[in-house]
């Protein structure tokens, strides 16, 4: 799986193919068709790969599992650190998901779920689904190369999104403390 990941890393979503990985790897197009029948199993592969790392990782960052506010706050602190998450795979595998069809409904039922499981009766909920979009917003915008985005800003999107979890508007001369890693 890390070579197939090396290689979308690399090459991106449509060079990952049976052939590279197993180029990748030094061996025959069999010997990865052993393990992995087709190219949509091996996304399927890497994407509960990245869904286990993910669940581990929110745990480390505080995520309650009943705790659908502590699911998106530690989403929200995953997100902030722009650097890691993207040298992680993560977007390569989401851009790969993305162009499988079959592995789209994966994305949207994930993407639902955190919406839904917010308590929006709440001015929290309200705060933190807005936190959670903006992110969302922020990381996918830099990540495809939408807006050219240096660390400074990223640190102060970072920042202003903190405020809102806190159910607060950004303020320019206020740091929240909370910023991007």
């Amino acid at each position: 799986m890390d070579a197939a990941e090396a290689v979308t890393m690399e090459k991106g979503p449509t060079g990952l193919t049976i052939a590279a990985v197993a180029e990748r790897m030094g061996i025959t197009n069999g010997g990865v068709q052993y393990s992995f029948r087709s190219k949509e199993s091996l996304i399927a592969a890497m994407f509960e790969r990245w869904q286990q790392e993910y669940a581990e990782y929110m745990i480390e960052l505080g995520a309650v599992p009943e705790d659908e506010a502590s699911r998106v706050r530690a989403h929200i602190a995953y997100g902030a650190n722009y650097e890691d998450r993207s040298k992680r795979g993560a977007p390569t595998l989401l851009v790969s998901l993305l162009n499988s069809p079959q592995h789209m409904t994966q994305v949207r039922r994930w993407y639902r779920n955190r919406i839904d499981a917010i308590d929006l009766s709440t001015d929290e909920g309200r705060w933190l689904r807005l936190a959670f979009v903006a992110m969302e917003g922020a990381f996918l915008m830099r990540l495809f190369g939408l807006i050219d985005m240096k660390s400074d800003e990223w640190h102060s999107i970072v920042a202003d999104i903190w405020a809102l979890v806190d159910g607060k508007l950004p303020q320019a001369d206020r740091e929240s403390g909370r910023q991007a890693a």
